[in-house]
C-alpha cells in the first residue's frame, strides 16, 4: 500500500489525465455531455417517485430520496468494483506498449465513477428543500461513506484483477454479483425496514453500513446502526483495500504477459 501511494503521489498528473479521458470517452459524442450525470439520477427519481409514491402510494414520503442515494452509491460500487476488476484486460494493449504503475488503470475506474456519482448526488438538493430537510452535522457521513465504497470497490478489484488477466470468467461472475446485490443492499429498502432476527444476517453484507451513513448524511438523520457492525465494514473495507494492493503489487508483473 505504501508503495502504491508513492506512485499516485508521483503519477497524479496521469490519474487525472486518464479520468479526463474516461469521463470524456463516456460523454462522447453527447449533446448533454457532463449534464448527464445529473440528468440520469433526476429521470431515475421521477420514475421512483411515480412508482412509489403516486402509484404504490407509500407512507413514507422520503422513500424516492432514500432510493435514489441508493441507487446512485450502489451504481458507483458496481461500476467501480467491475471496472477495477476489468482494468488489466480492457488496457492489454497500452500496458504492452509503455510501462507505469499498472493500479493507475483501476484507481482511474474509481476516480471517474467517484466524479459521477459526486455529481449525481446533487439530485437530493431538490428533494431536500421539498422535504424540508436541513443539511447538519450528519452531512460529514456522505464522504466518509464515500471513502469506504471506495476502498472496498478498489480493494477488491485490485485483488481479483490479476486472477480475472489469467480466468476471464472472474469478470463474469462479478457482474453477477454486483447485480444480485442490488437487492441484498439496502437500495431499495433501508435497515428499519428490516426484521431483528434478520438484521444480523443483512449485516454481514460489508456495503449496508456505507449506503446507510450516505443516505443518513443526506437525510440528516443518526447512522442508528449498532457500533459492532460499524467497526465490522470499516475493518472489512480497510483490510480488503490493503489485501488487494498486496496481492496486486505481488502479482501483476507476472500476469501482465498473459495479456
Amino acid at each position: 500500500p505504501w508503495l502504491m501511494w508513492l506512485n499516485i503521489r508521483k503519477h497524479h498528473y496521469l490519474i487525472s489525465n486518464f479520468i479526463q479521458r474516461d469521463l470524456r470517452l463516456k460523454y462522447r459524442n453527447s449533446l448533454l455531455g457532463y449534464f448527464w450525470s445529473l440528468l440520469e439520477p433526476l429521470m431515475l427519481s421521477g420514475v421512483y417517485f411515480v412508482l412509489f409514491v403516486i402509484i404504490k402510494g407509500s407512507p413514507e414520503p422520503n422513500y424516492p430520496l432514500w432510493v435514489i442515494v441508493g441507487v446512485i452509491t450502489w451504481g458507483y460500487f458496481s461500476q467501480s468494483l467491475n471496472g477495477s476488476i476489468t482494468s488489466l484486460t480492457q488496457n492489454s494493449e497500452l500496458i504492452k506498449q509503455v510501462y507505469f504503475p499498472r493500479e493507475m488503470f483501476a484507481i482511474t475506474k474509481v476516480g471517474a465513477n467517484l466524479v459521477i456519482a459526486t455529481l449525481g448526488l446533487f439530485v437530493a438538493i431538490p428533494f431536500m428543500y421539498y422535504l424540508d430537510i436541513s443539511p447538519n452535522e450528519q452531512l460529514l457521513m456522505v464522504p466518509l461513506g464515500l471513502i469506504l465504497v471506495s476502498m472496498l470497490a478498489l480493494g477488491v478489484g485490485l485483488l481479483l484483477a490479476c486472477l480475472n488477466a489469467v480466468n476471464r470468467d472472474i469478470e463474469h461472475f462479478f457482474r453477477f454479483v454486483t447485480r444480485a446485490g442490488f437487492f441484498l443492499s439496502p437500495v431499495m429498502w433501508t435497515i428499519e425496514m428490516v426484521s431483528e432476527d434478520a438484521l444480523r444476517y443483512i449485516m454481514v453484507n460489508p456495503m449496508v453500513v456505507p449506503i446507510t451513513m450516505i443516505r443518513n448524511g443526506i437525510d440528516g438523520r443518526s447512522l442508528g446502526i449498532d457500533s459492532m457492525y460499524v467497526v465490522y465494514s470499516i475493518a472489512f473495507c480497510v483490510s480488503s483495500f490493503l489485501i488487494g494492493c498486496m496481492v496486486f503489487k505481488r502479482y501483476e508483473a507476472g500476469v501482465v504477459k498473459k495479456l
